[in-house]
């Protein structure tokens, strides 16, 4: 049973328990519904799992610690918070106390769940155990932080970076720090791990980190350095999108530089990035606003060449 549920066959597993329920000289014990629990948890198939936990307490099989924390798993995997928190404290009020292998699993939960009040006096209790034998929930703790918005996460960020060896490297959590780097506006700090993760030779796929990046720059009106950006990303491969290029062209016009905002399309082309709609007002207004009307005019021609009406002009940011 425990090879099949490693290997992932639920039939095969679930037929080998079968053969042992009806073998009259080998009842299924506590160890064999444990096995039958984790399939089921590991495949998130939750209504079968709970059908196992209500079949051992019908048949009088004590659970032991191994089978709270098979269910506490199961719940995790399925997000299912709620019934994951109550059969912690069913434990708690139970003859079978919570150990450290479930303080950890709680303490993964909570940071899945985005709980970090929770998280973070679980991790009191086990903090010593955490950072010694289970490093790996650290940077789970700092996704957690990450993707929250509590006003102190920079901080907190930052004392859980320092407890990690540089053999702990993660890119994905790498790539969620460049990101709240920029949400932070810390510019200099999410460049530098733009800086490192270029070295890494790393690729970035996630539009919304790009995006964040892009709205720093934006903010700071700093066009040469979302240039310098957009350059190291499309030479190191990472994900672009138009919302790159329509950026830079807002920030070359408002700084009057019109000639380089113009170039920005012949980018767009090189890294078949199509022309929208946007794209064109963009140059419309830019030329409009620096009283060049022949540019704005023609830019109109090449609008009704493609196909977009001018029915309502599209806003710029301010």
């Amino acid at each position: 049973m425990a090879a099949y549920m490693h290997s992932g066959h639920i039939t095969k597993a679930v037929s080998v328990f079968d053969e042992l329920r009806k073998d009259p000289a080998c009842e299924p014990n506590v160890v064999s519904y444990n096995i039958l629990l984790s399939l089921y948890g590991r495949h998130v198939l939750i209504d079968q799992m709970e059908s196992v936990l209500r079949t051992i307490d019908e048949s009088g099989i004590s659970r032991t610690l191994e089978t709270y924390n098979i269910a506490i798993a199961g719940y995790l995997i399925g997000k299912m918070w709620d019934r994951m928190e109550s059969t912690f404290r069913a434990m708690e009020d139970g003859p079978v106390q919570p150990e450290l292998s479930t303080h950890f699993l709680m303490l993964r939960g909570y940071a899945f769940a985005g709980d970090l009040e929770k998280m973070e006096r679980m991790y009191e209790m086990v903090r010593k155990e955490v950072n010694s034998n289970e490093r790996a929930l650290i940077p789970v703790m700092i996704c957690a932080y990450c993707k929250s918005k509590d006003p102190k996460r920079i901080q907190k960020i930052e004392d859980l970076m320092r407890l990690l060896n540089e053999d702990e490297y993660r890119p994905w959590l790498h790539v969620l720090l460049i990101r709240v780097y920029a949400q932070e506006g810390s510019v200099e700090v999410m460049e530098r791990l733009i800086s490192e993760a270029l070295q890494r030779n790393m690729e970035i796929s996630s539009v919304g980190v790009v995006r964040s990046i892009l709205a720093t720059y934006f903010r700071c009106n700093a066009v040469d350095r979302l240039a310098r950006f957009i350059w190291q990303a499309e030479v190191a491969g990472w994900r672009l999108c138009r919302d790159l290029y329509h950026c830079k062209m807002v920030l070359y016009s408002r700084q009057n530089r019109l000639e380089e905002m113009h170039r920005v399309i012949d980018e767009m082309e090189n890294y078949w990035v199509d022309r929208d709609k946007r794209t064109f007002v963009i140059l419309y207004k830019a030329y409009s606003n620096a009283g060049r009307r022949l540019e704005a005019d023609t830019v109109l021609g090449m609008m009704w060449k493609h196909g977009f009406a001018l029915t309502r002009m599209a806003s710029l940011p301010n």
